[in-house]
């Protein structure tokens, strides 16, 4: 319980502090703007090649990853698949439905509730791994083709992957850890410094965004889309999780903390994608925000039931 509560603490405080910042103008009309690019282009790739090549293969070959792998990208085709025969939705709607139902908010979530609720940060580490190398440049990617006119041209294709930093930084990160390759730590602390960055700001920028807003208003028209995506980052991934780790072979302790790793929030830097896209940002701001208040009753039940 302490160790939930300790997490949330320290993630609504920060997004109070860009909020208050909001109000008071301090950063002048376009600091969310600038906030999200500077995150989006440079602290976010930072933080993603900084993750990896801090990692050894062992973490992006485990169990725990192959669990979020799974159910991080099967929670994602079940929301597709029921958004598309239950609705007309496509597009953008779509996309941000399914990525605001299956990305977890890893870093600044992942890190305090795997120290205090599992005793070591080691255990955010695969779900982390997994959605820096994998699933992030995949959405993006996706976005980048769906919303640039150009994006289905084979040169469009390339300026997609060649337009966002992190998918580079990804590839790169994964590469030299494959390898082998051993970064000296000198060449690593401007990418450190970086990174230190992104988490912040993230937060900062979403709590900007929610100044002045109204969640869930009736003319974004998209509280149908909202109930999905939330309900499914809150039940329906953790649920799959519980079934590929007992299929994995993971009991106790070990299955423990990869559903509670699933059960996390929706991460912020979906709202930051959708805000760089321009793709249904209020659908992903408002997601992060019901799943950030949510989980806190998911993950009390989950250490009630699965707590060992």
């Amino acid at each position: 319980m302490t160790g939930v509560l300790a997490g949330f603490f320290i993630v609504w405080s920060m997004i109070g502090v860009g909020w208050v910042v909001g109000r008071a103008g301090v950063l002048g009309p376009h600091g969310r703007y600038v906030l999200n690019r500077s995150t989006f282009f440079i602290a976010s790739p930072a933080l993603v090649l900084v993750g990896l090549l801090q990692s050894d293969v062992r973490e992006v070959l485990s169990l725990p990853m192959a669990v979020a792998a799974i159910s991080g990208l099967t929670t994602g085709a079940i929301v597709v698949i029921a958004v598309a025969l239950g609705s007309e939705r496509r597009g953008a709607d779509l996309v941000m439905t399914a990525v605001s139902g299956s990305v977890v908010n890893g870093a600044n979530m992942g890190f305090p509730i795997a120290l205090y609720v599992l005793g070591d940060i080691s255990h955010a580490l695969p779900v982390i791994l997994f959605q820096q190398a994998l699933y992030t440049p995949l959405y993006l990617f996706v976005l980048h083709r769906i919303t640039e006119k150009d994006a289905s041209e084979p040169a469009g294709v390339l300026r997609s992957i060649v337009a966002n930093p992190t998918i580079i930084a990804a590839a790169v990160g994964l590469l030299l850890v494959l390898i082998g390759v051993q970064i000296p730590s000198v060449a690593l602390e401007p990418i450190r410094s970086l990174a230190d960055m992104a988490i912040p700001a993230m937060l900062l920028a979403y709590g900007l965004s929610l100044y002045g807003s109204r969640p869930l208003a009736k003319a974004d028209g998209y509280r149908g889309l909202i109930a999905v995506a939330s309900s499914s980052k809150l039940l329906l991934m953790p649920v799959i999780a519980l079934g590929v780790g007992l299929l994995l072979g993971l009991r106790g302790t070990s299955l423990f903390e990869v559903v509670v790793m699933a059960a996390l929030p929706t991460a912020q830097n979906v709202y930051v994608a959708a805000a760089r896209y321009r793709a249904s940002e209020n659908l992903a701001r408002d997601t992060v925000l019901i799943t950030t208040i949510g989980t806190v009753l998911v993950l009390l039940l989950i250490s009630a039931v699965l707590g060992v």
